[in-house]
C-alpha cells in the first residue's frame, strides 16, 4: 500500500515540531559549549602557561599528564584538541603537544585532533543548520565571511583563508558546512594547510622543553612576524573577497534581468 498523503495542516504541524526540536537542540548545544568552556578554560590555560614557562614548566606539565597513564594522557590531549575546534574560546594547545610529545608527534596528534573536531562541527552544522551557526559564531562573522556563499573558486579561497594568520579558523570551520564545498575537498585540500602553523607551535614547545632557547626565540620571532603580517593584510584580503562576491552577485542579477 502507498504511504498516506499528508494534509497541508499535518505537514505544517510536522514542520513546526521539527523546528521546535531544532531550537531545543541548539539551546542544549549552546549551554553545553558554555559548560565545557567554564570547566576546561582554566585547566587548558594552566597547561599553556606550563608549556611557556622555561623554569620547570615542562616537568609540571608532564607530571600532570603522567597521572593518567601514557595512553589515557594521549587520548586526553587528542580530545582536548578536538574540543578546541568545537569550543573556539578554549586556548590552543599545540605548544603543549610539543612539550609532551616532541614537535613531530605533537604536530601529528594536534592535526588529528583538529580533524576530529572539524568532523564533529561538520556533522552538527549539517544537522542543525544556519541557526546554530548564527548562535555560535554570531552575525558579525557571518557577514564578514559572506563571500563564502559564492562557489566560484571556493576551495582556493578557503586555502588562502587557512594560510592567512589571524583569520579565525575555527569560526570558518563552522561556516564551511553551510557552503557548497564538498566534505572531501575541505578535509583533503583545505585542512592540511593548518599543518605549517601547527608545526611552528609544537616546535616552539619542543624547543622550550629541551632548553634550546635560541631556537625558541627564532620560532617566536617567526610567529610574531607572521602574526603582524596577518594583522596588516587580513582585513584587506577579506574585504577584497567580499568586493569580488558583491560584483559577481551584481553581475549575475544584471544577466538574469536581460
Amino acid at each position: 500500500m502507498g504511504e498516506k498523503q499528508q494534509t497541508p495542516e499535518e505537514s505544517a504541524l510536522r514542520e513546526k515540531h521539527k523546528n521546535i526540536i531544532r531550537f531545543v537542540s541548539i539551546v542544549v548545544f549552546i549551554f553545553a559549549l558554555a559548560g565545557i568552556t567554564y570547566l576546561l578554560y582554566p585547566l587548558v590555560k594552566s597547561w599553556v602557561n606550563y608549556a611557556a614557562d622555561p623554569d620547570g614548566g615542562a616537568e609540571k606539565l608532564r607530571e600532570e599528564f603522567s597521572r593518567h597513564g601514557s595512553i589515557n594522557s594521549l587520548m586526553i590531549f587528542l580530545g582536548i584538541q578536538a574540543l578546541q575546534v568545537v569550543v573556539a574560546v578554549v586556548p590552543a594547545i599545540q605548544a603543549v603537544g610539543g612539550v609532551l610529545y616532541g614537535w613531530l608527534f605533537g604536530a601529528v596528534l594536534s592535526f588529528a585532533g583538529i580533524i576530529l573536531g572539524a568532523l564533529a562541527v561538520w556533522g552538527i552544522v549539517k544537522k542543525l543548520g544556519k541557526p546554530l551557526v548564527e548562535a555560535t559564531v554570531g552575525e558579525k562573522h557571518l557577514k564578514r565571511f559572506k563571500f563564502l556563499e559564492d562557489e566560484h573558486k571556493l576551495t582556493i579561497i578557503l586555502i588562502i583563508l587557512f594560510i592567512i594568520p589571524g583569520v579565525p579558523k575555527d569560526v570558518v570551520t563552522y561556516i564551511v558546512p553551510l557552503t557548497k564545498i564538498k566534505m572531501r575537498d575541505f578535509f583533503l585540500c583545505v585542512l592540511p594547510f593548518r599543518i605549517p602553523s601547527i608545526i611552528l607551535t609544537t616546535a616552539l614547545g619542543d624547543n622550550l622543553t629541551t632548553g634550546n632557547y635560541a631556537g625558541a626565540i627564532i620560532i617566536s620571532a617567526v610567529i610574531l612576524v607572521i602574526a603582524v603580517l596577518g594583522l596588516i593584510f587580513k582585513d584587506k584580503i577579506l574585504d577584497h573577497f567580499n568586493r569580488l562576491h558583491s560584483a559577481r552577485k551584481h553581475g549575475n542579477k544584471q544577466t538574469a534581468g536581460k
